[in-house]
């Protein structure tokens, strides 16, 4: 009797198995790791999108910060100079460890570098690699990182001399016309003259009801309100300077509703990297206060009874509270000086008021915040400069001449209020706007 084995046929199947075991998970393998690499691709796409709002928010960080100190007086708000003469600031985004590092050459106008950080993604393998490497001291990822330049250019302002969200009204005998103080033509050492004025002014107003802006004085230009909205000429007179010579009422061509302005709140303009105003010697001349260059904080600030501040240098100033000043007291702000003004509260401006001795109105600027909800010139205070106060109820009452431009909630000019728009404020504007961006 003979037994058949069929050994050799078994083995046979079994290597085929095996063989077909390796190519399947040879198979297997390659896909895992075309898919792991696809993924690592995709996240690092992602990552490398992700640095570009990372870099912007520090873009915007630095242009806020030029917004409010314009091209000089960067320190405070955790800018630092560094020894390369640039102001420097870091921080962290979100969760995720990302961060921006931006710096700003302070020239005129300004340039910005800034550089947007993102965790690089790992791979399957360097991810089981930082595991057992935390355990043998393995060093953290790294970073995907894109940079920027970006240059900026002056924002033209509009040419306006009055401006509000709301109603605007001139009664009384008030008046607002135009002059240039960079333009012998149209000025007197850079002062106002009477008999070089123009009639260059705009009234403008965001309202878009009915007397919208009312003139019962003289607007010696133009004026336009919200759509919809209308401007009256109550008595008063609204034209260039020949028609107001011998007419009343609106001169043809100069007055609209097309009137849509933005304004955006005033921030706080610092949290840090101030000081408190102390007295000081001027000129040989004790003072109440004294500012130099720098930032400078402080409560209400009442100026009377011959109370003075003198500002000798670049100077800004947070009054975390009301300002008022009546009869002697006063602020002076010395040439070569400028003032930037932060107001939270109200804001009084009377007796010998303030005193812009650099006949610039683009060296002193008064910004009210949300909390600044009245202002206001009276008596017989003179004033070179710009009010920008766009959640205030604004007056001019008496015998006051300013030179400059303002913006309120609502405007009330009267009592034969004189208001001047210096035409060079619309080429010298000290707000940025970005004129280039590139990829470094």
């Amino acid at each position: 009797m003979k037994i058949q084995t069929q050994l050799r046929r078994q083995g046979s199947a079994l290597i085929v198995t095996l063989l077909i075991a390796v190519i399947a998970g040879i198979a297997l393998a390659s896909c895992l790791s075309l898919v792991s690499h696809q993924n690592l691709s995709v996240a690092r796409s992602l990552a490398w999108n992700s640095a570009l709002p990372v870099l912007e928010s520090g873009l915007e960080e630095a242009l806020t910060q030029i917004h409010y100190y314009g091209c000089t007086n960067l320190s405070g708000n955790g800018w630092a100079l560094g020894a390369d003469g640039l102001f420097h600031k870091t921080r962290t985004v979100g969760n995720e460890g990302s961060y921006w590092q931006v710096s700003i050459l302070p020239v005129d106008a300004p340039v910005i570098v800034s550089t947007g950080y993102v965790r690089a993604p790992l791979s399957a393998v360097a991810r089981v690699a930082m595991i057992l490497g935390n355990l043998q001291g393995a060093s953290t990822p790294g970073y995907v990182s894109r940079m920027v330049r970006v240059t900026t250019r002056h924002q033209r302002s509009l040419g306006v001399g009055v401006s509000a969200k709301d109603r605007i009204e001139f009664s009384g005998g008030s008046m607002l016309d135009s002059f240039n103080s960079h333009d012998p033509n149209i000025s007197t050492n850079g002062k106002y003259d009477p008999a070089k004025r123009r009639a260059g002014g705009k009234v403008l107003s965001n309202s878009k009801d009915k007397d919208a802006i009312h003139v019962g004085g003289t607007i010696l230009g133009s004026a336009y309100s919200g759509p919809g909205g209308t401007v009256t000429a109550n008595g008063g007179t609204v034209g260039d300077l020949a028609w107001a010579a011998t007419h009343s009422g609106i001169q043809q061509g100069h007055s609209g509703d097309d009137a849509n302005l933005e304004f955006p709140e005033v921030e706080v303009p610092f949290t840090s990297g101030y000081s408190t105003p102390g007295s000081g010697t001027f000129l040989g001349t004790n003072v109440t206060y004294l500012l130099g260059a720098g930032n400078y904080k402080m409560g209400t600030l009442t100026l009377n009874g011959g109370r003075t501040m003198v500002v000798a240098g670049d100077a800004v100033l947070f009054v975390d509270g009301n300002l008022a000043t009546s009869g002697n007291g006063l602020i002076y702000i010395a040439p070569g000086a400028s003032l930037k003004l932060y107001v939270s509260g109200t804001g009084s401006i009377t007796g010998n008021g303030i005193v812009n001795d650099t006949q610039r109105p683009d060296a002193l600027t008064i910004y009210g915040l949300a909390s600044c909800d009245q202002f206001s010139f009276s008596g017989s205070s003179s004033f070179i400069g710009s009010v920008y106060a766009p959640d205030a109820q604004f007056s001019f009452n008496g015998a006051v001449d300013v030179s400059g431009t303002f913006t309120g909630e609502t405007i009330t000019i009267t009592g034969g209020a004189r208001i001047h728009y210096d035409e060079a404020l619309d080429n010298a504007s000290k707000r940025f706007a970005v004129a280039r961006w590139d990829e470094i």
